[in-house]
This record gives structure tokens, sequence and C-alpha cells, in this order.
């Protein structure tokens, strides 16, 4: 970037120095304001130079669902570190989990995930360490995972929730 603005500065001094040696003066002046959009391109660039793409961004998403943060993983349960001592949670014990949002101010919403169990519900909020590992976890090992499912708001103060999955008991049908 560095060799750019030089060598851009050369054309332009050179340009101005000998402005009147090229037959037209529209050549002088596209040269001069390539040279200037060169130069400030690579300012831009020497000032900014952790501009994120979409590698980084995807690299950096990799990276958020491998990680287990507050949770362990076993095939048939899983653990959750945040209790203490660790809570232990079976796949097959869950009943119902959903998505909800929560207003905490004007323009602020908290959001997150709320796990039903047979024996207790959970709440994880989306700044939980490992919440993107868990959403992962819970659509592998549940079955029938409805994404289309309506919102629904709870009560007045904005709560909404979102049906994710719900255990079908053979018993019944």
């Amino acid at each position: 970037m560095k060799r750019i603005i030089l060598i851009s500065c050369i054309i332009l001094v050179l340009v101005f120095l000998n402005y009147p040696i090229f037959d037209s003066e529209g050549i002088s002046y596209l040269i001069i304001f390539t040279c200037f959009v060169a130069i400030c391109f690579s300012v831009a660039k020497i000032y900014f130079p952790n501009d994120e793409d979409y590698d980084t961004f995807e690299k950096e998403a990799d990276l958020l669902e491998r990680y287990d943060g507050d949770f362990q993983y076993i095939n048939e349960e899983f653990y959750n570190k945040q209790r203490n001592p660790m809570e232990l949670i079976k796949w097959d014990e869950i009943i119902s989990v959903y998505s909800f949002s929560i207003p905490i101010s004007k323009h602020r919403r908290e959001t997150g995930l709320e796990i039903i169990t047979d024996k207790s519900s959970y709440e994880f909020n989306r700044d939980i360490p490992g919440i993107e590992m868990l959403t992962n976890e819970l659509y592998n090992h549940l079955p029938d995972w409805q994404l289309n499912s309506p919102t629904i708001r709870i009560n007045n103060y904005g709560l909404t929730k979102t049906k994710l999955y719900e255990r079908r008991d053979e018993k019944k049908l």
C-alpha cells in the first residue's frame, strides 16, 4: 500500500511539472484523478487494515459453533456447567424448547432459549458462552424441530416466544 502511495505521488508530481506535455488536457485530468483515487483507497486500507471480510466472519462463526462454553455434551445427555454442581440434562427428558425475546430498553432486546424438561426448566440467553453449539446440538438430537412456528406475544411487557420443539408422546397416539 505504501508503494502505491509513493508511485502515485511521483506520477502526480511529474504530471504537475510537465502538465502541457500531453496532447489532451483530459488525459492529464484522468491521470491526476486516478492517482488521487489510488492514494485515498491506499490510505484508507492502511488506517483500517482489519476490515472484516466474509472469510474472517465465517472463521469466527465456525469457532463459536465448536465452542462448548458452559455445556459438556455426551451422546444421550449434556451437562449444564452454570450450576454448581453440574446439572445433567438428558435429550429424551426435554419436553419443549422455545426461543424468547424480552425488551430490556426501548432499543434493546434480550434473546435466548428456554428449555423445559420433565424435572425443571432452564433459560439461556444469547450471551452465554457455548449457546451456538447448544442450539446446534438441540437441533441434531431432537426430532421434529419446528422452524416455521409463529411467534406469540405472551404479555403486555413485550415478551415473545417461538416454539422450536415440542415432544410428542406416543402414548396419546
